[in-house]
């Protein structure tokens, strides 16, 4: 498992609860663009209690390989974070499979940072993990992501009705998905 990588402009690092300021500052900083489309968040959130909670937890999960998350930081100026790449519900066995999620800092959108560092992401999870499917869940009025994950290759499956509850209502979901490149499904 690599705790940290790189790619031309990015460096990706696996962070533990020593950062949650910087996590915290993060989430602060682009509240008001990722909340339209992200899970409901509890009111504690914000705070760098909640956020060193949640850091310990994705730590572990991370260990047992049920999760695992990069935050982003420009290796021109790699002082704070400016986005993150996770995967969740990592499944072996007959599934190899896990979810995506991706968020960057609004400041830095339309530079290709986030598919760069997701393309180096997918590439970890298909190879070194040997997953065969990735998924990702995207709202339908989300459509920066909606590119970002067409322009990664993934395909549309299909939409899942109120899949997940965002902003205190139930929202629909499309499903995309994406299958090892390096690997074939085929029986011969």
């Amino acid at each position: 498992m690599q705790l940290t990588c790189e790619t031309d402009r990015l460096q990706l690092q696996c962070l533990t609860s020593a950062s949650a300021l910087a996590v915290q500052n993060f989430y602060k900083e682009n509240q008001k663009y990722f909340e339209p489309y992200e899970l409901t968040r509890p009111e504690a959130f914000y705070t760098i209690g909640f956020q060193t909670s949640v850091m310990d937890w994705e730590w572990k999960e991370m260990q047992a390989k049920h999760g695992l998350r990069y935050y982003l930081f420009l290796k021109s100026d790699p002082s704070f974070i400016i986005g993150t790449v996770n995967f969740s519900d990592i499944r072996f066995g007959c599934m190899q499979k896990a979810s995506i999620g991706y968020k960057l800092d609004h400041r830095y959108w339309h530079h290709g940072y986030i598919q760069e560092a997701c393309t180096k992401c997918l590439e970890i999870m298909f190879r070194e993990y040997g997953l065969h499917r990735i998924e990702a869940h995207i709202m339908p009025s989300n459509l920066p992501s909606i590119r970002v994950i067409q322009a990664l290759g993934f395909t549309y499956e299909g939409l899942e009705q109120e899949s997940a509850e965002i902003n205190h209502q139930w929202q629909d979901l499309y499903r995309f998905a994406k299958l090892n490149p390096y690997t074939s499904s085929t029986i011969q």
